[in-house]
């Protein structure tokens, strides 16, 4: 290959390695379902039926990603800067102190 190529093939890498659904995700991480099941206090079932949902609350993305071992921040880009999204952790406290546990849709 030319190092043109080889660099573009290099750039694709990163790229796939930035761009994750949630089962690639869990995968990258060495995790099985059921230990991921375990972590999150919920059946095997009901991660499998998690990571094929296209749409979930940010509260348990956040939950899962904790799981994991990581932390979820929402951040918006624009042209000329980012912004971190804090509401998010707001409303999860919120939720901790009313003993409520938000679910995916």
């Amino acid at each position: 290959m030319s190092p043109e190529s080889r660099e573009r093939a290099r750039q694709k890498a990163v790229e796939l390695r930035q761009e994750m659904d949630l089962a690639e995700l869990r995968n990258a991480m060495r995790l099985s379902q059921e230990e991921l099941a375990r972590a999150l206090k919920i059946g095997q079932a009901s991660v499998a039926k998690m990571e094929r949902r296209t749409d979930m609350y940010v509260s348990t993305l956040r939950r899962v990603i904790k799981a994991m071992g990581g932390e979820l921040d929402i951040v918006a880009r624009f042209p000329d800067h980012c912004i971190s999204i804090t509401s998010f952790s707001q409303v999860r406290e919120a939720c901790r102190e009313d003993n409520v546990t938000p679910e995916a849709p």
